[in-house]
């Protein structure tokens, strides 16, 4: 029932997109669905748009990776650790205040206006969030079970795996989810600086042409591939929960 009611409003939302744009192309700003629909057959055909949205999944499943693969290690540490939370914990802090646009220039000062700036500045996005949620984790985990696993001298990696890992994962999750969100709001700024392919390339040549088909198409395309993220999340925290 609930998934029916979601898609149910999805598709009351482009109904009332069609209704709204019934009016002649010449009198209103917004297009039509059809001509959205046209715009991503005419760009299929000119062989631009399916590289391009294979570009940026590749970007955006690299600095996930790598923000990730920071983002455990340092949460555990400063969730577990005092002197741990007072390294780590601030300079996150202020990392996560500095706007996507404020950080760009910087990593081009420091990697070039590569793809490994691209990767970077997703991977910093993605980093903040899964560290947060994997610090209160952490610190959420009864400290009566590690007491419990030392009186019973269980190894490091008993405890690691059945106690840490299980204690931190419904969290983790929840910060999986907010990282790829932010990390497809990171991809928008670094494709715009010297990309030749990528979904933000192609929605900057649109603006430049003025072309509000192919910029809603961008648009509806970052919508889908964020709610493909979604979903991929729930199935690995489903498959998470079976496991466990």
């Amino acid at each position: 029932m609930g998934a029916g009611a979601a898609w149910a409003s999805t598709l009351a939302l482009f109904a009332l997109w069609a209704l709204c744009t019934r009016s002649p192309a010449g009198t209103r700003a917004l297009p039509s669905p059809g001509e959205v629909a046209a715009a991503f057959v005419a760009m299929c055909d000119e062989g631009v748009l399916w590289p391009s949205v294979r570009v940026s999944v590749l970007r955006v499943l690299a600095g996930l990776a790598v923000g990730v693969a920071l983002a455990v290690p340092a949460g555990v540490v400063s969730g577990a650790s005092r002197i741990g939370g007072a390294i780590v914990d601030r300079p996150v802090h202020m990392l996560r205040a500095i706007p996507f646009p404020a950080l760009a220039p910087l990593l081009i000062v420091m990697l070039g206006i590569g793809e490994a700036m691209k990767v970077a500045l997703i991977a910093i996005g993605a980093f903040a969030l899964v560290y947060v949620n994997v610090r209160d984790g952490v610190r959420a985990i009864d400290p009566r079970l590690l007491e419990l696993a030392r009186a019973y001298r269980m190894p490091r990696h008993v405890v690691f795996t059945k106690i840490l890992l299980r204690g931190v994962l419904p969290q983790f999750m929840t910060g999986l989810r907010f990282a790829i969100t932010v990390s497809w709001i990171a991809l928008v700024t670094c494709e715009t600086v010297n990309s030749s392919a990528g979904i933000g390339y192609l929605l900057a040549r649109a603006q430049q042409f003025f072309r509000t088909d192919q910029m809603v198409l961008c648009i509806v395309l970052y919508a889908a591939l964020g709610l493909l993220s979604e979903w991929v999340v729930g199935a690995l925290e489903r498959l998470a929960h079976v496991r466990g």
